[in-house]
């Protein structure tokens, strides 16, 4: 069997001593034993006043009774009568003794015939009461006329005077001889056994000791019984759930209900908890979801740092543009001026050989078209290259767009491609370069019809955005699409995904930046294109 030592059992009781349910009841106990003290106290002291004074008056009573009984004898001076009645009293129980003292201090009679004739000392128990005080007293209050004292034996014994006054009755008896002018006769002096009733005091007091403390007991067992199951049991559900949280345990529910503060606290800390637990959870799944977020916002930062370096490129290269045009313009000018000039001397002056004529006529048209072509080119070079268009002025947008599909409705016939128009209704004015937005609509309107076989469907589209401070165009085609690997490099000079390269969708995105508008594309192979372009209605600063 396992011994446990004092310093363990120590250890093992000293947690329960310091925990708030110990104190409280410790508390009540203390606050308990009190009361249970006080109340037994008056209980106590309210029986034994009721008792002493129940004995007093039945002492007065008796010592009436004995007065009555005797007055008759006295009056006739019959002092065998008189010494009989006393002595047949004084055989009850508790009766101690009975005397009748005359005025000079003698035993006139007593139960004990030996006492008869002697003189009592003025400073005895039974005189003190009048004689203390010079002259003594003619009346005694009823408090100053009993007094209570030890026998020999060890029990108390309560002593009552009754005086024997003089009434008329006494002075003009044949038998007697007092003077009217005396107050007083004598004495009478009654003595009772309180043995009996402090017996009974000591079985009460005894008897509500006892059942106090099978009250205290009983109470302490229904405290014990509250304070466990209404503070230590709830008490330590909550530390345990508090110690649980802190392991991080957010499953952890305090199983206990009630309509009291301590069950209003367990419910806000389940609540807690469950708040706490989703809050973690939201922040494993943040966790879980960074790095792809991190991903995706860098894949962000790398499509933007790419459009910055398109922009910048776009921009050098503009500066570029509008030099080497600048530097080339002349020379071509004067080409296809002085080819231009051979054709018509030509034209007035054949020569004599008509197939040398052809020969000469066909280079020369070679070199008049290739010399207009490469004006074509340095013509868009010097757009591209110009940091402000024509005219800017509010215009409709739905004008531009009509104008526009006016210049290329012979290629759509042609080509047996459906055009649909899905214009907003209401205000479409915009303040914008006109002529530079048409330029845009024309080159992604010839892109469509040219990356579209027979049959095709074009698509415009107009929309208000931002509450009608913007206007979104949209152009879509039923074409080849562009190849996902390509789609990037869509918007940089050169580059082309047919034969011939140009700055055509340079140019476009050249003017949409100079109107601080957005355009994007989205492509998918054998599907089609779509071209997405935002653009204020009102001046920008």
């Amino acid at each position: 069997m396992k011994k446990i030592s004092m310093s363990g059992w120590f250890r093992g009781i000293l947690p329960i001593t310091r925990s708030v349910s110990f104190k409280l009841y410790l508390l009540l106990m203390v606050l308990l034993m009190i009361s249970f003290a006080g109340i037994m106290y008056f209980n106590v002291s309210s029986y034994t006043k009721h008792l002493n004074e129940s004995v007093i008056n039945h002492a007065i009573q008796v010592s009436d009774l004995i007065k009555r009984s005797t007055r008759y004898s006295m009056l006739k001076n019959d002092r065998e009568h008189l010494y009989h009645t006393i002595s047949t009293i004084g055989m009850e129980d508790g009766v101690e003794g009975i005397r009748i003292y005359n005025k000079p201090g003698q035993i006139a009679f007593s139960e004990n015939l030996t006492e008869i004739g002697t003189t009592v000392d003025i400073k005895a128990e039974q005189c003190i009461v009048c004689h203390e005080r010079v002259p003594p007293p003619v009346r005694l209050e009823t408090q100053n006329r009993f007094r209570i004292f030890t026998s020999p034996q060890g029990y108390r014994v309560l002593g009552l005077i009754n005086p024997i006054e003089n009434e008329p009755a006494c002075f003009t008896a044949d038998c007697h001889d007092h003077s009217p002018k005396d107050k007083l006769l004598g004495l009478l002096d009654v003595k009772l056994s309180l043995k009996s009733v402090d017996e009974e005091t000591a079985r009460t007091k005894k008897q509500m000791i006892l059942f106090s403390c099978v009250m205290i007991f009983f109470t302490a067992l229904l405290f014990a019984g509250f304070v466990v199951r209404l503070v230590h049991l709830p008490i330590r559900k909550l530390a345990k759930g508090t110690q649980e949280v802190a392991k991080l345990n957010l499953d952890h529910v305090i199983d206990f209900h009630s309509n009291d503060e301590i069950g209003q606290l367990a419910e806000s800390f389940n609540r807690m908890t469950r708040e706490l637990k989703a809050a973690t959870e939201a922040n494993q799944e943040w966790a879980a979801t960074l790095e792809r977020k991190v991903q995706e916002k860098t894949e962000e930062l790398k499509k933007v740092q790419a459009h910055i370096l398109l922009v910048e490129k776009i921009a050098s290269l503009g500066k570029l543009s509008a030099v080497v045009a600048h530097e080339i313009n002349n020379p071509l000018s004067g080409i296809l001026t002085y080819a231009t000039l051979c054709l018509k001397l030509l034209g007035q002056n054949p020569p004599s050989s008509s197939e040398e004529t052809q020969s000469v006529l066909k280079y020369l048209t070679v070199i008049r078209d290739e010399a207009r072509r490469c004006g074509e080119t340095v013509k868009n070079l010097l757009v591209f290259a110009k940091k402000d268009f024509g005219k800017w002025s509010e215009e409709s947008l739905h004008k531009i767009i009509n104008n526009s599909v006016q210049l290329i409705k012979h290629n759509l016939t042609i080509k047996e491609i459906e055009l649909v128009q899905d214009l907003m209704e209401g205000d479409d004015v915009i303040y914008c370069d006109t002529s530079g937005i048409q330029h845009v609509m024309m080159a992604l309107f010839m892109n469509a019809i040219e990356a579209m076989t027979k049959g095709g469907k074009l698509t415009v589209k107009t929309s208000p955005l931002n509450g009608g401070n913007q206007v979104q165009i949209t152009v879509s085609d039923t074409g080849k699409g562009i190849p996902p690997e390509v789609l990037p490099n869509i918007f940089e000079p050169f580059f082309s995904t047919k034969e011939s390269t140009g700055l055509g969708l340079a140019v476009v995105y050249g003017i949409i930046q100079q109107h601080k508008g957005t355009i994007e594309v989205a492509s998918t192979p054998q599907v089609g294109t779509t071209f997405t372009i935002t653009l204020h209605k009102k001046p920008q600063v």
